[in-house]
């Protein structure tokens, strides 16, 4: 980014932003490249700021690998969802807004209760609990996403979120996308829907004090599936 933006390197930008040309010519790595360019300061001061706030904490709940696969999967997910869905022939796309998207999504599936506080246009503290602070945002992206005329990439803010949210959902072997599977094949059956189990009894908090220092030591990769459901209780 800087060197593009200090140096004015406009070769580069064409070269590694996304682009509907761009992929048609071969340029496959730009699902990756266009997330590490960025249209002004500003695009990369706020996106940075985003990650600095709630990148930690959900880097340490995943481990670093998991955190950085799912970085760069909502990055080139989101931009491929914009591709797909609103790429305008002669548009490009540039930021990492689809990866942070993909953070922001990972965060309030994690911790869907906590407690957010944002400045609304800057100004007012509006706070949230996760979950109501990511379905607000997704939200307002579906609503503008058929504006193409405002230059944000917001198809690729949906596709980076939804990409987060597939990813925890599915390390953490939850089985929400299961449950409306299954749901949706009765529906078609034409079968009532199968009750819902009880809720398992709480686990022991000594229980989960030990799981949470072994994701400490060595990362949430190293939890057993018992484990993962005794976490996810």
């Amino acid at each position: 980014f800087f060197a593009v933006w200090l140096l004015h390197l406009d070769a580069v930008a064409n070269l590694f932003a996304l682009s509907w040309w761009g992929i048609k010519h071969g340029f496959l790595w730009q699902p990756l490249t266009y997330g590490f360019l960025h249209g002004s300061f500003g695009h990369l001061f706020f996106n940075m700021l985003t990650l600095f706030f709630l990148g930690p904490e959900t880097e340490r709940a995943m481990g670093s690998r998991h955190f950085l696969a799912m970085y760069l999967l909502s990055g080139v997910l989101g931009g491929l969802g914009w591709i797909w869905l609103s790429a305008d022939p002669r548009s490009v796309c540039v930021g990492a807004s689809g990866s942070i998207y993909g953070m922001l999504a990972a965060f309030a599936t994690l911790y869907p209760r906590r407690q957010l506080t944002v400045l609304l246009f800057f100004i007012f503290p509006v706070t949230l609990m996760a979950w109501q602070l990511v379905a607000g945002l997704a939200i307002l992206e579906f609503f503008f996403a058929g504006n193409q005329a405002s230059g944000i990439a917001h198809t690729a803010h949906l596709a980076g979120a939804f990409a987060g949210f597939l990813y925890i959902d599915q390390l953490f072997e939850n089985t929400l996308l299961r449950k409306l599977w299954q749901r949706a094949r009765d529906y078609a059956a034409q079968r009532p829907a199968r009750p819902s189990p009880p809720p398992p009894p709480a686990p022991d908090q000594a229980e989960v004090d030990r799981i949470l220092d072994k994701i400490t030591a060595q990362g949430i990769q190293s939890l057993t599936q018992a484990e993962r459901q005794t976490l996810h209780r």
